[in-house]
């Protein structure tokens, strides 16, 4: 009789862990296929439209990722990405001038990493590649609460991701959470 029992509440939180798994699933393939940015593609429509650009242009790229806080600092990561592995990491930080509005650039606490250097530093967007972050959009920033969080999806009008992440609710200073790419060339 104790063995029927805890078979049955065994099999119980088995069916409840699939059901629960069954509903995430289905919010994020919602949440996939119609949060739109204002250029009115999805995240699938997006990953599409990357697939295609790489089968054209390869799979050699740079991209930047900038970070500037409400306060006046910032930082610029550069990957550089060859053949789809990332094969250098830069990382600057500035401030901008209270007087004039340009980036000042701080060498002391700039890098280059390459090789078996890339990821040493802790400072800087994380080496990934293009497809990586699209894997991590999906993953760690889409899936958030929708009722706590602002999430944002924005591409550029290739089609690439340039903005994905999230934004607490009620949060006022340096609050984004996500990947934000702002410039992105193909190289050869």
């Amino acid at each position: 009789m104790i063995k029927n029992f805890f078979f049955f509440l065994f099999l119980l939180l088995v069916l409840a862990s699939c059901s629960n798994n069954d509903d995430s699933d289905k919010n994020k393939l919602l949440i996939l296929s119609t949060l739109k940015g204002v250029d009115g593609l999805s995240y699938n429509e997006s990953i599409e439209k990357w697939t295609e650009l790489k089968r054209v242009n390869g799979n050699s790229y740079i991209y930047q990722t900038t970070l500037l806080s409400w306060v006046g600092f910032g930082n610029i990561t550069e990957i550089k990405v060859e053949e789809g592995k990332v094969t250098t990491r830069v990382y600057k930080e500035f401030y901008i001038d209270d007087l004039t509005g340009e980036r000042i650039m701080m060498s002391s606490n700039s890098y280059t990493e390459s090789a078996n250097e890339i990821g040493s530093n802790e400072n800087g967007a994380l080496p990934l590649t293009v497809d990586e972050l699209y894997n991590s959009c999906v993953n760690d920033y889409l899936i958030v609460d929708q009722e706590n969080n602002s999430i944002y999806f924005e591409t550029e009008i290739s089609g690439l991701m340039t903005l994905c992440g999230y934004v607490p609710n009620g949060c006022a200073d340096d609050c984004f959470r996500g990947i934000s790419i702002n410039s992105f060339i193909w190289i050869d």
